[in-house]
């Protein structure tokens, strides 16, 4: 123990201590004098001190050393949250209820999970995308657990997905989840012939609701969220012009942000676009431009069933299993990509974040692009 004085005439121990890993520390504390007496005071106090600061130390390391991993995601919640819209929160929660509740990972200290645990439960699931989806909020977790000194190494890195090779029938899929315009008008007309044998007059106007719906989605490449959501004030048919600023949360029930900043955009409409406008003016009488009799934007289920049953209804040569309303903005992507526009617009109009969500995902060798490629060789000099 040492002491100096201070300028206004007190005085002021010093002492240093080890902590529990090994470091060593001061504390302090100031008296009126540096009397025989001051120096007995001081030191008991200045032990009082360091027992007390070693205690804390010994409580908080007690408690990351058994700190269950409900406790640590309800401290990495508190995060996590603010960083995701509401409608990814809720479905992220879910998996992680579904983790920490229905698998009983909950009560276990997070310092003695182990990999082999974390790669049975990723097991547990058939498809590679879910198995991918659990990887990657797990690595989350467990890599904010180890920034926070709750673990020493992150078990959840060690989870291997196997890389499942695409096979035929999937690649026929990703190939077919799209419409030409063609084929788009031949749903259409079957859309149309399926609405007219409906029996009553309710079902008949809620199908129509939904078939101009999904065909403002071909013509915008909106995603489902952002149709569903739109509103008559951020419509303007003289202008030719709509304003995507929100997305229905289906899994809340409600409107919130659309999917990235990106997506906040303006998009420029046709005239069968403003026709469409036009006509559910005359239908809806609500603040949303696409809704149901009662009021509510149309539950993407619904929309997706109705898309089948056309499909099934008209003979579609197309697989109707696939018909969904994303593919209706595949297919707004696609035509673009195949009339010429540039990339940069693509991604500005759908708004896209990433130039590789549309560069590789949504352009598709249609048979246009295949009757292009053998016009070029037939037109080549003819070869012996």
């Amino acid at each position: 123990m040492y002491y100096k004085k201070l300028q206004n005439g007190k005085v002021k121990f010093f002492d240093t201590y080890k902590t529990l890993k090994g470091t060593r520390k001061q504390v302090s504390i100031t008296l009126e004098t540096s009397s025989a007496q001051s120096h007995r005071k001081a030191k008991n106090l200045l032990s009082q001190k360091i027992e007390r600061k070693l205690d804390d130390e010994r409580l908080a390391l007690e408690a990351i050393n058994h700190a269950t991993l409900s406790q640590v995601f309800d401290v990495y919640w508190d995060i996590r949250e603010q960083e995701i819209s509401p409608s990814y929160a809720y479905r992220e929660k879910k998996q992680f209820e579904n983790f920490l509740i229905d698998f009983e990972f909950g009560n276990k200290k997070i310092k003695s999970v182990s990999s082999i645990e974390l790669q049975k439960f990723v097991n547990f699931f058939d498809k590679p995308n879910t198995r991918q989806e659990f990887k990657r909020h797990l690595v989350q977790l467990f890599d904010f657990a180890f920034d926070m000194r709750y673990i020493d190494v992150n078990e959840a890195k060690r989870i291997r997905i196997p890389k499942i090779k695409q096979t035929i029938e999937q690649k026929e899929k990703r190939d077919l989840k799209f419409f030409t315009v063609d084929e788009f008008n031949e749903f259409v007309d079957a859309a149309k012939c399926y609405i007219q044998n409906l029996r009553s007059a309710y079902h008949r106007e809620l199908a129509t609701r939904r078939l101009l719906l999904l065909q403002f989605i071909f013509l915008t490449g909106c995603r489902y969220g952002e149709a569903a959501a739109l509103e008559w004030q951020h419509v303007d048919i003289l202008m030719r012009d709509i304003y995507i600023r929100q997305s229905w949360q289906i899994n809340l029930g409600k409107v919130g942000p659309t999917k990235n900043l990106q997506s906040v955009r303006h998009i420029a409409i046709d005239e069968r676009t403003a026709e469409i406008l036009e006509e559910m003016k005359t239908r809806s009488n609500c603040e949303f431009v696409f809704a149901t009799t009662h009021k509510q934007p149309f539950p993407n289920g619904a929309l997706n069933k109705f898309m089948k049953k056309v499909g099934e209804y008209g003979g579609m040569s197309k697989n109707p299993k696939y018909f969904s309303t994303h593919m209706l903005r595949h297919s707004h992507i696609t035509l673009l990509v195949l009339a010429g526009v540039t990339q940069k617009v693509i991604m500005d109009r759908v708004g896209h974040a990433n130039p590789r969500t549309t560069s590789e995902i949504y352009t598709h060798l249609v048979s246009s692009q295949r009757q292009q490629a053998v016009k070029v060789l037939n037109d080549l000099p003819r070869i012996a």
